[in-house]
């Protein structure tokens, strides 16, 4: 497979805008938690670094990198790794979250992403890695099994309304 999963740079601004489209009746979030309608490509990136480096974040947010996955020049999809687990997080959102765009799904592109996700989450020191996901979203737990993701517990989500499977995955 010929996906690369990796941060954004200044020469990806057209990919970026072009892989919003992919996005539209969808929540923004799916893709991206900083860009907005009138936010210059050049501020998203810095806001990113900053979020790497938990620097003037959110009080309920922790350092992340966004990484995001290239098929032949287009994006497909995007991986959140949180570098430390909050209380939050360790409800619902874990170490990872990731997404791809509806065009580009069963096609083995979240399950590449989440594999090359692994070794960023090595470099930062997690030896557990806490992923969730919707208890409906068969296609996610599967990929998490797929990597050797343990189930330690089913737990009803008051935000979502749902229920949501925590896993746990030892690098």
């Amino acid at each position: 497979m010929s996906l690369k999963l990796r941060e954004l740079s200044l020469k990806d601004e057209q990919a970026f805008m072009n892989g919003l489209k992919d996005w539209e009746g969808e929540s923004l979030s799916w893709y991206t938690f900083d860009w907005k309608p009138g936010v210059l490509f050049s501020e998203h990136l810095d806001r990113l670094k900053k979020n790497k480096r938990g620097v003037e974040t959110p009080k309920a947010h922790v350092p992340s990198t966004m990484l995001y996955g290239f098929v032949v020049g287009e994006i497909v999809g995007r991986v959140n790794v949180r570098h430390v687990l909050n209380e939050e997080l360790n409800k619902r959102g874990g170490h990872i979250g990731y997404a791809v765009s509806q065009k580009h799904r069963k096609k083995g592109y979240a399950l590449e992403m989440v594999k090359q996700s692994l070794s960023i989450c090595k470099t930062l020191g997690i030896e557990r890695l806490l992923v969730t996901c919707a208890r409906a979203n068969i296609p996610s737990w599967k990929i998490i099994e797929s990597i050797g993701g343990e189930l330690e517990a089913e737990v009803y989500d008051d935000i979502g309304k749902e229920i949501i499977r925590k896993y746990w995955v030892g690098l």
